[in-house]
């Protein structure tokens, strides 16, 4: 029996069917959102290393924006504007969020240290009350501060 050689067929490396082209803002939305993924991540991060969900978010932020101006310049229907504003809108929370605590750094890493060592939920809530009074001084202190400061 003899076998005869079959020719050797190549396969183009590009594929013949063309992607739809997305519509204007689209590309900025799923790079946004990709990027809120990652901000998100980064957030549930330990108090020392959470700054660094600050760079997606700043990023997730222009991407929302670019996705506004794109948007509005191409008279995409307005669900999809409103849609990129509540994203800015939560990358100005998330940011928020992930930022208040470095305004009271020492306070907020001694409670983060605190109730990692803590074993029980009493142990937990000694230091939720050491922590409520902690903040309670510096807001009283600011208060105080208003009050000399106008009156």
């Amino acid at each position: 029996m003899q076998c005869l050689p079959v020719p050797c067929q190549e396969f183009p490396l590009v594929s013949p069917h063309k992607s739809p082209a997305l519509p204007p803002g689209v590309a900025h939305s799923r790079q946004f959102a990709v990027l809120m993924l990652i901000a998100l991540i980064a957030a549930g991060s330990p108090l020392p290393f959470s700054a660094v969900a600050v760079v997606p978010l700043v990023w997730a932020g222009v991407e929302s924006i670019l996705s506004i101006r794109a948007r509005s310049t191409a008279r995409a229907p307005a669900r999809g504007i409103v849609s990129s504003v509540v994203g800015l809108a939560l990358v100005c929370a998330l940011t928020l969020i992930v930022l208040l605590p470095y305004a009271v750094y020492g306070t907020s890493k001694s409670l983060q240290d605190c109730t990692l060592g803590a074993n029980t939920a009493i142990a937990t809530a000694d230091c939720n009350s050491r922590y409520n009074s902690s903040l309670d001084s510096i807001v009283g202190g600011f208060l105080n501060f208003g009050k000399r400061a106008g009156g």
